[in-house]
C-alpha cells in the first residue's frame, strides 16, 4: 500500500485499478460515442437551414371576410439542393420610402413540424389582418404599406415583396400561422 502524501490517506493497488479501468472505459466511450455524432456525418445527412440565398417569397392574396384579409405568404426553394426549416416567419411593413409601417405579429398557436423542401417545394404561412379601424386609425403612418419584408425562421436576412393588399389596421396587427408545406389555400 502506496501512502498518499498530498492527503495522508492509503490508496490500494486495487482502487488505482478501478480507477484505471474506469478512465480507459471512460475514453473508450467517448472515442465512440463522438465518431457517433461526429459533424462530417451529421452534416451530411440532414440538409442544411434554409435562408434567405435558398428562398424566394411571393404573396397570394386569399378570399376576404366582412373588415378582414387573408393571404398566404409562400417561401420556395430556389436551389438545386434540399434544404429545412421550421417555426415562424418574422414580418415588416414597408411605405414607398422604404420605411418601416407599423406592424404587430403575433403567432397563432400549433404545432411546427421541420419541414424538408426539395428544389421547388414551398412552405407557407396564413396571414390574418383587419381593415376595420380602431379608434383614432388609421394614423398616416400606418397607412398605405407597399413592401412586406419576410424574415425566414433563424435568420437575420429578409426577402422582400411588393404588398398590394391595403392598410393593415389595429395597430399593424397581422396573426400568422406556423410555416406548413405547401402553398396554401387557393381561396
Amino acid at each position: 500500500m502506496r501512502n498518499s502524501k498530498r492527503t495522508g490517506r492509503r490508496v490500494t493497488g486495487g482502487a488505482i485499478a478501478a480507477v484505471s479501468a474506469l478512465a480507459l472505459v471512460g475514453l473508450t466511450a467517448g472515442a465512440s460515442q463522438a465518431a457517433a455524432v461526429s459533424p462530417s456525418r451529421t452534416a451530411a445527412a440532414r440538409p442544411a437551414w434554409a435562408d434567405t440565398n435558398s428562398l424566394s417569397v411571393r404573396i397570394h392574396p386569399l378570399s376576404p371576410g366582412a373588415g378582414q384579409r387573408y393571404a398566404s405568404v409562400v417561401l420556395t426553394n430556389k436551389t438545386h439542393k434540399t434544404v429545412r426549416t421550421q417555426g415562424y416567419t418574422g414580418l415588416q411593413l414597408l411605405n414607398s420610402h422604404g420605411r418601416n409601417v407599423t406592424t404587430h405579429v403575433v403567432r397563432d398557436p400549433g404545432r411546427t413540424p421541420l419541414l424538408t423542401l426539395k428544389p421547388g417545394q414551398s412552405v407557407h404561412t396564413t396571414l390574418h389582418w383587419t381593415v376595420v379601424g380602431a379608434k383614432g386609425e388609421p394614423t398616416k403612418g400606418e397607412r398605405n404599406p407597399t413592401a412586406l419584408e419576410v424574415t425566414p425562421p433563424d435568420s437575420r436576412h429578409h426577402l422582400t415583396t411588393a404588398w398590394k393588399l391595403g392598410d393593415v389596421l389595429q395597430k399593424g396587427r397581422i396573426d400568422i400561422t406556423p410555416l406548413a408545406k405547401g402553398t396554401g389555400p387557393k381561396n
